[in-house]
């Protein structure tokens, strides 16, 4: 850090030259000893503190450049999700349009992270399945015809009609086949409709059904949602949470109606009986307002199905799907919907918390 020749300057100053010529090998070690350490400490001393105030000067500087680059990020990334979806949703017009929706196949894809990820990794939105876009299918050869002729300003032929057989296109096997492509668009949709932010598609578990099958889990969670009273108070008699598990219910409904039950305590009454029966029967009946979770909302209409993974990007060779090229995939997302913004956002908080308790 310092030159030898300032060193040895000084040391000059302070020795008498019969020093230098008695012991110029000690000399030469205390050139470097005092004359190094000394400078140094006043480098420190004074060097050091303005070191100091010029970091700390720069720090906010720093922090402020940093919070920039951030927000820039954090805005290119909102830019880049809503440009997808908007993308994607223009497809999915396009294909409804131009074959007609009995020609295809329309599905709500759900959302849901895997139960066994770490506690710190955990989102509260996504603790129970999440609505996020509808998902439409076709036969791609059948919809390039079809777009074909009516740019032409021509009917279909009988011949190319023929290919519009649904029954080529399965639904949930093409929407397997094609997810593992379209990953990026469902993380952007979970993004502007639940602000679901770096996703790990990973750790993300997808269910799907038809649009009659999720009407019916919107109108149970409405009723469940207009009944609430009824349930809380329902549940505060059994000595349960509204959302806990069927099983869970059943099981201290059991030993409560035990004890209540006349024949074997003299000291209840038919009516308590009676009042433990119905909120029993209230929190776990299987009418359109039964279930806890988002498979168990409504009763047998349900068609929900969760998509096995370990099967992604499989295409199914006995219903004509030989490769993605073959179909026809488009997603929309269901911000247009706003009951499912709020409605089901809201519920998946409500349960993490409660978990979380």
């Amino acid at each position: 850090m310092f030159a030898t020749s300032p060193s040895a300057r000084v040391h000059a100053r302070v020795m008498p030259a019969s020093a230098h010529r008695a012991a110029p090998s000690r000399a030469r070690s205390l050139v470097v000893v005092a004359g190094a350490s000394r400078k140094a400490r006043r480098a420190k001393e004074s060097g050091g503190a303005a070191g100091e105030s010029t970091a700390t000067k720069a720090a906010p500087a720093n922090t402020a450049a940093t919070k920039a680059a951030k927000d820039k990020a954090r805005k290119a990334a909102a830019t880049k999700a809503r440009a997808l979806v908007s993308d994607t949703g223009r497809a999915y017009e396009k294909i409804v349009t131009e074959m007609g929706r009995e020609a295809c196949r329309e599905y709500v894809l759900s959302v849901r992270q895997r139960r066994d990820v770490e506690d710190d990794a955990k989102i509260g939105v996504l603790s129970d399945w999440l609505p996020i876009c509808e998902v439409v299918v076709a036969d791609k050869k059948a919809y390039e015809a079809s777009f074909f002729f009516k740019k032409q300003g021509m009917s279909v032929p009988e011949t190319e009609l023929q290919t519009l057989n649904n029954v080529q296109i399965e639904g949930v096997p093409a929407v397997r086949m094609m997810l593992p492509k379209h990953e990026e668009h469902v993380a952007a949709m979970a993004f502007v409709l639940a602000g679901v932010k770096d996703l790990n598609m990973a750790d993300m578990e997808y269910g799907l059904e038809d649009w009659g099958s999720f009407e019916v889990a919107v109108d149970a969670l409405a009723a469940q949602t207009n009944q609430k009273g009824k349930f809380d108070a329902a549940a505060a008699l059994l000595g349960v949470s509204v959302d806990d598990e069927p099983a869970d219910i059943k099981r201290v409904y059991r030993k409560l109606i035990a004890e209540a039950h006349p024949d074997r305590n003299p000291d209840t009454t038919q009516e308590k009986f009676n009042a433990i029966k119905d909120a029993y029967e209230l929190l776990c009946g299987r009418g359109d307002t039964a279930g806890t979770t988002f498979e168990g909302l409504g009763d047998h209409r349900r068609d929900f199905v969760a998509l096995d993974k370990s099967h992604f990007g499989v295409s199914s060779q006995d219903k004509g799907q030989t490769d993605p090229a073959s179909v026809a995939f488009a997603m929309r997302t269901l911000t247009m919907y706003d009951r499912v913004n709020t409605v089901f956002t809201t519920r998946n908080l409500k349960l993490a918390q409660r978990v979380g308790k």
